[in-house]
């Protein structure tokens, strides 16, 4: 876990902390959400990294998160957030190139959706993808986030570390 990340998600418990003890959140809040992000995978859109890449050109990736559903009843309403980062050598220097929501209409009681978007990057480099799910009037579960490399031909290259 990222140095950003760690303040990010030290910051909002800090805020739900401070509003629970403030008396200022609404009956039936405080309620965690059974809906989780388990893995993400992110691909080249065209898996032949026909892409034709230079500083100019903006590589299409795929990035897919499986939604669990771990509670015994259907849920509506879901949020799920796709936030992509530049990865830069100092974590709080991190440059925000897009977010992207989608809104899922329903996840059946115990079981697993797979919901992907196409996000572009602007070449090759580093990148972190986050993705979270709000559920409507719950506390939302903790984010789910892998960072990656794209190659000079488009291709991307997990845990390369």
């Amino acid at each position: 876990m990222n140095q950003c990340m760690k303040m990010t998600l030290f910051l909002i418990s800090m805020c739900w902390v401070l509003n629970s003890v403030s008396g200022c959140a609404a009956p039936g809040e405080g309620e965690r959400s059974s809906v989780s992000v388990e893995n993400i995978e992110v691909k080249p859109l065209s898996e032949n990294y026909s892409i034709p890449v230079n500083l100019e050109a903006e590589i299409v990736l795929n990035v897919t998160a499986d939604i669990i559903n771990a509670d015994k009843t259907d849920i509506s309403a879901l949020l799920v957030q796709f936030k992509l980062d530049e990865v830069r050598p100092d974590p709080y220097s991190n440059l925000e190139l897009i977010t992207k929501n989608v809104e899922i209409e329903c996840i059946k009681r115990r079981s697993m959706l797979r919901q992907s978007v196409q996000l572009a990057v602007p070449g090759p480099g580093m990148y972190d993808v986050e993705v979270f799910v709000f559920e409507e009037g719950k506390i939302p579960s903790t984010a789910l986030g892998t960072t990656f490399v794209v190659g000079e031909e488009g291709e991307v290259i997990l845990n390369w570390w």
